[in-house]
Parts: structure tokens; C-alpha cells; sequence
């Protein structure tokens, strides 16, 4: 059996820096595949950039947790923003769980956020190749149901499932181990309903690692099937202080994406580069 590998960047539009760098490893690098991340103040650049690029895979990005909301009368999952005339929905997620775990009310207001999401994406042009979340949220079965009543009712065929695989020796935390199990649950939910997702995943211990050194270490070792390799490359240039952990890490998977000579192991092992709209071809 063959190896495919679907590079998928999570956080396009999320700044001037992050969008420009997305384009770039995808014309010059292995980037295959791309997340809009509509709450983002670069999104709307993001969308149009994205239709001069055919061969560049676009899914949503479904967020709770950060940026602006597309819709509106948000009462329990969104915030009044620091100047007071607009809604935020900067939050830990704790915070977000903890109130759609137990919230119809809640569940119903993501729900509304997300519709309102891929609604203006489709509205921007973009035909989503499949849905994933930022921090991951739809892993958690309440939101994950909500994932997949909108991808039915959007027609949109794949949804990531994180279910990580080893293989580096890179610690990977009780957090990351959680969500791997519950997307192991998530992949058998939507085995059920029909919607497709990768034989395998691997990117939540390496985020922000992704050096050239890195992926040469690990491309002798990816596994049979298709699989999605998670990657967060930007710029450090103009991104808000606080808005993300990742930082001069972004600059670092940038080269490593765009590294000539990662482009020619994979080249030289036979790896397919492919994005999520090939899970969802018909015959």
C-alpha cells in the first residue's frame, strides 16, 4: 500500500504574515492544503488569494475561541471586544467546554457560529474541502455532532480526526493524548454518517518544531495510507502581541516546508502529495 500525504496549514487569514506564508509554501513547497480561519482580520485577503490557486485545498477552520464572530445576539459564547462596539469571542477552552457541554442554549449559539462561518466563506468563493477547528474544539463530542449536521447540510465530505500517530520522540501532553482518543471516537462517528477523514494524523507534538532537520527525520517513517500532517507556517511580522503561542515557530515550519531538499525526499520515497478533495473524489 501506498503513502499519501495531505500538508495541511491550519489558520489561513489569521494575519498578513500567516496568509502570505501559506501561499508561499504552497507554490514553492509541499503545502497541499489550507483551514480558513474566518474570525481572522486577514480573511477576507485569505479567501481571494486562495481562488487564484486551484491546486490548493481549502477547508474551514471552525472557531469559538478567537476573533470576531460572523454572527450576531452571541450571548454565551462570545464577549463584548476591549473597545465595547464589536463582539469577541477571545476564550480559553476550558471556558468554551465548559459551557457547551451542559448548554443546549450554548450548543446552539456554536451551532449558529459556525453556519454563520462556512456561510461566509461559500459567500467569499471558497468550496470547502473539509472542516477541522482551531485548538481542535470539534473533538469534543458536543461540538463534534454539530460538525457533522453542518457538513451534511453543506455537503462537505471530510472532517479531520487528530488521531496521532509516533513518530519522532517528541513528548506528546495529557491534553494531546486526550484528544487523540477522542478523535479515535470522533473517526468511528463519522464512519458511520459517511464522512470520510485520513487513515492517520501527526502534527499535535510537533507543532511548532517543523524544521528542514525534521522533516527529513521523519518522512522515511510515514505509514501506509493517506494521511494529514498538520503545519503552522507564517511570518512573525505583524502578528498581535498575545494572539498565539506560536511565534518565531511559525518562521521555522515556513523554511522547513519550503526546503528544497525536504521537497526532494518526498520526491525520492515516492510520497504523494495530495489535499482532502481526493478522500471525497468519486470514481
Amino acid at each position: 500500500m501506498s503513502t499519501s500525504v495531505i500538508v495541511n496549514a491550519d489558520d489561513f487569514g489569521f494575519s498578513a504574515g500567516v496568509t502570505d506564508a501559506i501561499i508561499d509554501s504552497h507554490r514553492r513547497g509541499i503545502l497541499t492544503s489550507t483551514t480558513l480561519m474566518c474570525t481572522m482580520p486577514d480573511a477576507e485577503r485569505a479567501a481571494s488569494m486562495a481562488k487564484e490557486l486551484p491546486s490548493l485545498g481549502v477547508g474551514i477552520h471552525l472557531c469559538l475561541t478567537q476573533g470576531t464572530p460572523k454572527s450576531r445576539n452571541l450571548k454565551l459564547i462570545a464577549y463584548p471586544s476591549a473597545d465595547g462596539r464589536s463582539a469577541s469571542l477571545d476564550q480559553s477552552v476550558p471556558t468554551l467546554i465548559r459551557k457547551v457541554q451542559f448548554s443546549h442554549a450554548a450548543q446552539d449559539e456554536a451551532r449558529q457560529e459556525w453556519r454563520a462561518q462556512i456561510e461566509w466563506a461559500l459567500a467569499a468563493g471558497i468550496k470547502p474541502t473539509h472542516l477541522d477547528s482551531h485548538k481542535h474544539i470539534h473533538h469534543w463530542p458536543a461540538l463534534g455532532n454539530i460538525a457533522i449536521e453542518l457538513a451534511k447540510q453543506y455537503n462537505i465530505g471530510a472532517i479531520r480526526c487528530a488521531r496521532e500517530i509516533v513518530l519522532d520522540d517528541l513528548a506528546c501532553g495529557m491534553g494531546y493524548r486526550v484528544l487523540s482518543r477522542l478523535a479515535s471516537k470522533l473517526a468511528r462517528v463519522l464512519a458511520v454518517d459517511g464522512i470520510a477523514t485520513t487513515d492517520w494524523f501527526y502534527g499535535l507534538a510537533a507543532t511548532g518544531k517543523f524544521s528542514e532537520e525534521h522533516w527529513l527525520a521523519i518522512i522515511e517513517k510515514l505509514p501506509a495510507g493517506i494521511g494529514e500532517i498538520m503545519v503552522h507556517p507564517g511570518s512573525a511580522d505583524g502578528l498581535p502581541m498575545g494572539s498565539t503561542r506560536l511565534v518565531s515557530q511559525r518562521d521555522l515550519e515556513w523554511r522547513g516546508i519550503t526546503a528544497p531538499a525536504v521537497v526532494r525526499r518526498l520526491r525520492d520515497h515516492g510520497i504523494e502529495l495530495k489535499n482532502y478533495s481526493h478522500l471525497t473524489a468519486k470514481p
